[in-house]
């Protein structure tokens, strides 16, 4: 048995050219590097970067996920957009390693802004090390804290980064990721260079000081430089309670402040906001690329004093989403939007027909008369001689003297003393395009009746503030129709479809107003003054159309060439000298009845009923020519031996076609009709057919002027509060946008981008001013909430934006209209404010001893005092400035130190010497340390 012969087949099997995990794993990795590239030094050295430049230029990420084990890992490579060529690589730069140039450059070593990429900030690796390229190695799930998973995945790193040639720093995060503790490598030739993070929550007491930090960075690099170490210095300090500085706008409600109301020819929505916009001042003192053989910064002494830095740069933070007053008050309207509570939900007196008043007797009067009180009940004197009836108040949050000043400001014509009178410009003279936003004037009472409901919903009692004040208005509507009065604040004319539809109902009742005084023998609205006969004039009869007919001559010729039954009525004038065609008898020009106006929704309701007919339809058809008939009765009226062909001559004189001209006959006679007026039974023909010859006036009235206004009258009551809001929600916004550029002003220039923002949210509104609600809407592309909510976010920023600018020029531009270099100063403003706006640092020209400086220094030693009780006693601090007129200026201790070491060159003994780097950042209740050591590896 012993002596038997082992098969080799059966036993000790193992294949050793199979890869384990983790030679799949650097596998997997230096394939990653082959794909993007990252491979044979092809990163290269291409320019220096400018200044600021990492954190204001545009990010990259690439990402692949990979797994070790059972740890699943993100392989992420981050590079910023920088164009190349601009900067030539200055003379001594290293031109082996794009990363070995960055570290040793210090124009990016305190970066300005907090620059977004994806969804986090500028990444830590950028801000520390000034890297402009780097691959990060990211737990997906779990932290790696385990010290021998770390060192297994450094393993793997090296071995990556050797096999592939990658000269692009990796890194690798480990730890918590709270810490944003990072390991990383990066090698370029013989030089290897080693990236390591340390991370405390105290700072140790031989590292708060320069000279501290000076032995640690020298003890790790182990080599003596002939150069000295290049350091780079910044202090932080951070001012966050402004006292006599702080801007806080007061809310100016409408009609809260009577008096002060009062002089403004308009009222507006409240602007500004409830706290300071800015919420903390920081101050940077900062002195760059000094040799640690100069200075001196130790626990007993230092050369590192704020007042004499080289470099202050100022900054501001701004509040994330402060409380705008009109953004607020016009977000509260819009969730009223969505209501669908009716009018008699808060007052249900009005569920009983009550709303109307009808012009009858005494006795009538007072059993129907209307329980809302209208403007004449709680303003005397609207119309002098005009009896009040009854006594009734409709009971809601707004007192009788408020409601009296609001509706005074909606109707000025009510007050013989009028203060708030419309300013609304003669037609092509007005500022406003409705080709842009649909809504009305910008002082018209549709703008005024927007801004009072938004107002009344945010301060004056909510949505019952709102249902009463909508109450008061249609009620004041049904009186001025009942006794023909204008309304004031409304553009004259047929209602504009390029108007919002409040609009257009508020001009159809103007136009029938006007109708029915023209009918009852007044004068048209233009002719008269708005205060002229408040009343129309009862008992009057229909008078005579005013016809200017052929002369006396003309007239004899016709009732001798006409029987009596079929005598000429109603001729305006002659057609030129045009003929009839198959008489001598000239083409007269009829009087007919005036065009029909309609608003957009009575065109839409046409529309849809035509197309739910069809083409073919007979009612259809009698809709469509209701108009042509009464031309056609009035043509035969005025023309008795007319014919189809003269009524196209004058109605549509394209489609009369000329044959050539006669000089026997030069009267346009010699023709035929068009192909389509050939067609038998035509449109044309058949009303022809049916008219009779009926002048205009003796004709049934296409336009029922008293039936319209009922229309639009029963229309304002029976809105809910949802459509009241919707009516009025384009020209609250109009209104909105217009406060935002008046407010703005001259800061337009410095706010950066205010004009293409503002254009941005005026096209916007432009666009949702147009669509209908998706309530209504017939397809789902009307608007939304959550649309008008977009677009009030956008006007939230600018409104902000706004207040931020006169914030931080009341802190540190306090008298600069006083100023007598006012252009010079002007544009230091201008750049400066610009500059902070944008979350840029803006540094300032002259250090400490610049104007801007000293109110900066002022205001800390104001909180310092308040912070201390101290008043005016001699503040101590670590900091002090004395001015010339002897008050202290202080500064507090400052919130963070940075301290960057440099080091490269040529070494004592050794050679060239490769770039050595450490930066260390101190807080209060953080320390860390970011090291960045290179050794050659073909001697180490």
């Amino acid at each position: 048995m012993l002596n038997e012969e082992l098969d080799d087949t059966e036993f000790f099997q193992q294949d050793f050219t199979t890869a384990s995990e983790w030679e799949i794993f650097n596998a997997r990795l230096e394939e990653i590097f082959h794909e993007w590239k990252l491979s044979y030094a092809t990163s290269g050295c291409r320019t220096r970067l400018e200044k600021n430049q990492l954190s204001l230029c545009e990010w990259t990420q690439s990402s692949e996920r990979i797994k070790f084990a059972d740890v699943e890992l993100d392989v992420v490579w981050v590079k910023a957009d920088v164009p190349e060529g601009e900067i030539a690589v200055k003379e001594g730069d290293s031109v082996d390693c794009q990363a070995f140039v960055d570290l040793m450059a210090n124009e990016n070593d305190y970066c300005i802004v907090d620059q977004k990429i994806d969804d986090g900030e500028l990444h830590p690796l950028a801000q520390w090390y000034g890297l402009r390229e780097f691959v990060v190695v990211v737990p997906v799930k779990k932290s790696i804290t385990n010290e021998s998973q770390i060192r297994i995945l450094m393993s793997s790193i090296h071995i990556a980064v050797t096999e592939s040639g990658c000269d692009v720093p990796v890194f690798v995060q480990v730890l918590d990721k709270v810490q944003q503790v990072f390991l990383g490598v990066c090698e370029s030739g013989s030089t290897r260079l080693s990236f390591d993070i340390v991370h405390l929550n105290v700072t140790p007491s031989t590292c708060k000081y320069l000279s501290g930090l000076l032995d640690v960075f020298k003890g790790k690099i182990g080599v003596s430089y002939v150069d000295p170490v290049a350091v780079s210095v910044r202090f932080t300090y951070s001012l966050s309670k402004f006292l006599s500085t702080s801007y806080v706008m007061a809310k100016k409600i409408p009609f809260c402040n009577s008096e002060d109301d009062v002089k403004e020819l308009t009222i507006s929505l409240p602007f500004g906001v409830a706290v300071d916009p800015v919420s903390e001042l920081v101050l940077y003192c900062t002195w760059l690329h000094v040799a640690d053989n100069v200075v001196v910064d130790s626990q007993s002494y230092s050369d590192f004093d704020p007042f004499t830095a080289p470099i202050w740069n100022l900054r501001a933070r701004f509040e994330d989403s402060p409380v705008c007053y009109m953004s607020d008050c016009i977000q509260e309207f819009l969730q009223v939007s969505e209501s669908r509570q009716a009018i008699t939900e808060y007052f249900p007196e009005l569920a009983f027909g009550a709303t109307q008043n009808l012009e009858s007797s005494k006795a009538l009067e007072r059993l129907t008369e209307s329980k809302i009180p209208t403007l004449t009940s709680v303003i005397p004197g609207i119309a002098s001689g005009e009896p009040k009836i009854g006594n009734f108040k409709l009971e809601g949050p707004i007192n009788e003297e408020l409601l009296k000043e609001m509706l005074y400001y909606l109707f000025p014509d009510a007050h013989s003393d009028a203060i708030h009178q419309y300013q609304i410009p003669p037609d092509g003279q007005t500022e406003f395009n409705p080709l842009r936003i649909k809504s009305a004037d910008p002082d018209s009472l549709v703008h005024r009746l927007a801004t009072l409901l938004a107002a009344c919903n945010s301060y004056y009692g909510g949505k019952r503030a709102m249902a009463q004040l909508w109450v008061e208005f249609s009620q004041e509507m049904r009186y001025r129709v009942e006794r023909c009065i204008h309304i004031p604040g409304v553009a004259a004319g047929f209602p504009d479809s390029r108007t919002c539809l409040l609009h257009q109902k508020l001009q159809m009742l103007n136009v029938c107003m006007e109708r029915r005084r023209i009918r009852e023998g007044g004068l048209p609205f233009s002719m008269t003054g708005a205060e002229g006969e408040m009343e129309g004039r009862e008992g009057s009869h229909e008078s005579e159309d005013e016809f200017f007919d052929c002369s006396d001559e003309d007239e004899e010729e016709s009732k001798r060439r006409h029987a009596p039954w079929n005598q000429p009525v109603g001729r305006l004038s002659k057609l030129g000298k045009m003929l009839l065609v198959d008489s001598d008898e000239p083409l007269y020009i009829p009087i007919t009845q005036e065009p029909v106006p309609k608003t957009e929704d009575q065109l839409e309701d046409d529309a849809e009923v035509m197309l739910k007919l069809g083409p073919g339809s007979e009612l259809c058809t009698q809709m469509m020519s209701a108009s042509l008939l009464s031309d056609m009765e009035s043509f035969k009226a005025a023309n008795p031996a007319g014919k189809l062909e003269d009524f196209i001559r004058w109605y549509s004189p394209r489609d009369w076609i000329e044959e050539d001209t006669d000089e026997r006959d030069p009267f346009g006679r010699k023709g035929h009709l068009s192909s389509r007026m050939m067609i038998p039974g035509n449109t044309w023909q058949t009303v022809w057919d049916d008219a009779r010859p009926v002048p205009a006036r003796r004709q049934r009235r296409l336009f029922d002027d008293a039936k319209e206004a009922e229309k639009v009258l029963h229309y304002f009551d029976s809105r809910t509060l949802g459509q009241i809001a919707q009516l009025t929600m384009s020209s609250l916004f109009h209104s909105a946008l217009r406060t935002l550029q008046s407010e703005a002003g001259t800061d337009s220039e410095i706010i950066p981008n205010f004009a293409e923002n503002f254009e941005k949210v005026t096209s916007t509104c432009c666009k949702l001013s147009r669509e209908n609600w998706i309530s209504n809407a017939p397809t789902p592309r009307g608007t939304s909430l959550r649309k008008f909510e977009s677009l009030l976010g956008d006007i939230t920023q600018l409104e902000n934006v706004i207040i931020q600018v006169r914030s931080l020029r009341k802190k540190l531009f306090p008298s600069s209209e006083d100023d007598s270099g006012e252009t010079s100063d002007r544009a230091v403003e201008k750049s400066m404010l610009s500059q902070m706006l944008k979350a840029f640092e803006s540094e300032l020209d002259d250090g400490a001893k610049s104007s801007i400086a000293k109110r900066v220094l002022s205001m800390f030693t104001e909180a310092k005092m308040a912070a201390n009780e101290q008043g005016n006693e001699l503040p101590v601090a670590l900091a002090s400035f004395m001015l010339a007129d002897g008050p202290y200026l202080t500064l507090p201790d400052p919130v963070e130190k940075q301290f960057t070491l440099r080091l490269g060159g040529k070494t004592v003994n050794k050679g060239m010497g490769s770039p050595q780097f450490m930066r260390a950042i101190l807080t209060n209740n953080e320390f860390r340390l970011c090291g960045a050591f290179s050794q050659n590896t073909t001697f180490y």
